[in-house]
């Protein structure tokens, strides 16, 4: 079993649909579990948001005062602390979470792999290169890689039954 913590960008009132699409991508991992992890000071309009998407089994709440403006400095650590039980990291590539994702990689000691656009196995996976104009085949160790997908390669996952919500 593959557990993909997925980190939910908002506003604090509406999920950023960059993050469905990031969800539609980690559905590409076989034998999978997603949680879309939400960071703010009160994240409970989100989480529903978040519950609604297809393939997302938890939509985990992290409610703290701190956690009001979304600064990378802030959310990393968190983040970090809650990567012990998954098997991968996800983020989408939005200015935001490229700012996120390298962090919460250093803080775990583990590879960033960035862009990615495509799924070919637990921990094998299509990006860009050269500015776009090539598509290289990346493999990352079996550690929790840190990693962003690409927002306008994927359809965003539709709408189904509710997830449970988690705080």
């Amino acid at each position: 079993m593959h557990k993909v913590l997925i980190v939910g960008e908002h506003d604090g009132k509406t999920l950023n649909p960059a993050t469905a699409k990031c969800v539609t991508c980690a559905s590409g991992i076989p034998d999978r579990e997603i949680t879309i992890v939400l960071l703010g000071a009160d994240t409970a309009a989100v989480a529903a948001q978040a519950a609604a998407i297809a393939g997302v089994k938890t939509a985990l709440r992290v409610d703290r005062p701190e956690n009001e403006h979304p600064l990378a400095a802030i959310f990393a650590p968190q983040l970090a602390a809650l990567a012990a039980d998954y098997s991968h990291i996800f983020g989408p590539s939005t200015s935001f979470g490229k700012d996120l994702m390298p962090r919460v990689a250093a803080l775990l000691g583990v590879p960033q792999v960035s862009d990615l656009m495509a799924v070919e196995g637990p921990y094998r996976f299509k990006r860009p290169t050269y500015a776009g104009n090539a598509i290289v085949t990346v493999e990352a160790d079996p550690t929790p890689p840190a990693s962003s997908w690409r927002p306008c390669v994927s359809r965003p996952s539709k709408p189904h039954r509710r997830a449970e919500t988690a705080q």
